[in-house]
């Protein structure tokens, strides 16, 4: 009976030994996933932080090129008025030439 409580006995304490073996295991496992979740956080914040950079730098060139835009057209708009000004400046100065051209013929036609 002694040799069998004392099988009993290695028993229960291989597998209580084996208990704290997994236990400790476990426990460095619970540490590791803490960790590996902080670490996800981390990352998830800073993606989400780039996020935001990247929305709030889209929204500044959109709104730069749409400045650019206007101003563009502004210019574009007052040019095209120059140029029609300035072609009937043209027009006007070329009619008055060929008015001379046909006075001065006429003056010496006369003399």
């Amino acid at each position: 009976m002694k040799l069998l409580d004392e099988e009993v006995k290695s028993i229960l304490t291989k597998l209580l030994e084996g208990q704290e073996k997994l236990t400790i295991e476990v426990r460095k496992n619970s540490i590791k996933l803490e960790s590996i979740e902080k670490k996800i956080d981390i990352i998830a914040e800073v993606q989400t932080a780039h996020k935001e950079q990247n929305v709030r730098g889209f929204q500044d060139i959109s709104n730069s090129i749409k400045d650019k835009d206007s101003l563009i057209s502004s210019v574009v708009k007052d040019t095209s008025k120059d140029v029609k000004d300035l072609k009937d400046k043209f027009d006007k100065v070329e009619k008055v030439t060929i008015q001379n051209t046909y006075d001065v013929a006429y003056l010496k036609a006369t003399k």
